[in-house]
C-alpha cells in the first residue's frame, strides 16, 4: 500500500531524505479510512513523522492554521492515498459499485465522470421537487377528508349509521396518512443513497462541497447541529394517523352501542 501511494506522488513533491516511514503512515490512513481520508489526516500523519526529524519545523501545527499554499501540498497526498485505496479495493461497497473498472485516469474519463456527477446532483434536486409535490397532494387530500369528517359528524341522522360513516372515512384517512408517512421515509432513504454516491464522486474532484457540508453538519450525529427533513416531515402524517385512529376507535364503540354520544 505504501508503495502504491508513493507511485501516485510526483517526485518533485516528495520530501527530501528517507520517506519510507512517512508512506507507511499514509498506508495506515488508507487502510483505516480508505477514500474518506482528509487533508487534515494527511497533515497529522506528516507532523508525527516530522517530529522525529525536525520537531521545530514551522508546519507542525493544526491543519487549519497552515497557509493555503501548504494546505495545497497536502492535497497532492490526499489524492494519492484515495486513488491507491480505491485501486487496491480498500474501500466500501458503494465505491466498488461506482468504479467497477477503476478510477478515471485520463482527461476524457475525468470529464465524463464530472458529467455523471452533474446528473446525480440534478436527480437529487428533482427528487426534492417530487417530494414537495407529494407533500402538497397529501396535505390537500387529508384536508378534504378532515373537512368531510367534520361535516359528517355534524350532520343529522341515526347515530349508528353516522358512526359507520365516520369509521369508514377515518380508516380511509389512516391508510392515506400511512402511505404518506411511508413515502416520506422512502424519499429520505433514496436521497441518502444519492448523496452517498455524490460524496464518492467528489473524492475525485478538485472540491468536495457536499461532503464538506456534511462534515460541517457533524454527519447528522448531533441533533443540535442538524436534523434531517425526514424527521420533521414525518410529524404531520404521524399526527394524522393518531387522529384517524382515535376517530376510528370512537366510531367503532358508537356503532357497537358501547359508547353513547
Amino acid at each position: 500500500m505504501a508503495a502504491a501511494i508513493k507511485a501516485e506522488v510526483p517526485s518533485s513533491s516528495l520530501p527530501a531524505g528517507n520517506v519510507d516511514d512517512l508512506f507507511h503512515a499514509y498506508a495506515v490512513l488508507a487502510l483505516a479510512k480508505g477514500a474518506d481520508v482528509t487533508a487534515s489526516d494527511v497533515h497529522d500523519a506528516w507532523s508525527a513523522w516530522q517530529m522525529q526529524r525536525d520537531p521545530m519545523h514551522t508546519s507542525i501545527r493544526p491543519f487549519d492554521q497552515l497557509s493555503q499554499a501548504t494546505q495545497r501540498q497536502d492535497a497532492i497526498f490526499v489524492r494519492a492515498i484515495r486513488k491507491a485505496a480505491i485501486s487496491t479495493a480498500v474501500t466500501d461497497s458503494v465505491s466498488s459499485a461506482l468504479l467497477p473498472y477503476g478510477v478515471p485516469d485520463t482527461p476524457e474519463e475525468s470529464e465524463r465522470f464530472f458529467e455523471l456527477y452533474k446528473i446525480m446532483v440534478q436527480s437529487s434536486e428533482s427528487l426534492v421537487s417530487r417530494r414537495q409535490g407529494v407533500n402538497t397532494f397529501f396535505i390537500t387530500v387529508n384536508g378534504a377528508i378532515l373537512t368531510g369528517l367534520g361535516f359528517f359528524i355534524k350532520a343529522g341522522g341515526k347515530g349508528e349509521l353516522k358512526a359507520l360513516g365516520v369509521l369508514l372515512i377515518a380508516l380511509t384517512g389512516f391508510v392515506l396518512a400511512h402511505a404518506w408517512r411511508s413515502l416520506i421515509k422512502s424519499f429520505g432513504q433514496l436521497n441518502t443513497g444519492k448523496f452517498a454516491v455524490i460524496n464518492r464522486i467528489e473524492r475525485f474532484l478538485p472540491a468536495a462541497i457536499f461532503y464538506a457540508e456534511w462534515e460541517a453538519l457533524e454527519r447528522g450525529e448531533n441533533s443540535k447541529v442538524y436534523r434531517s427533513f425526514t424527521s420533521r416531515e414525518i410529524w404531520a402524517p404521524s399526527l394524522l394517523m393518531t387522529l384517524y385512529g382515535v376517530a376510528a376507535i370512537g366510531a367503532s364503540l358508537v356503532a357497537a352501542e358501547i359508547w353513547n354520544v
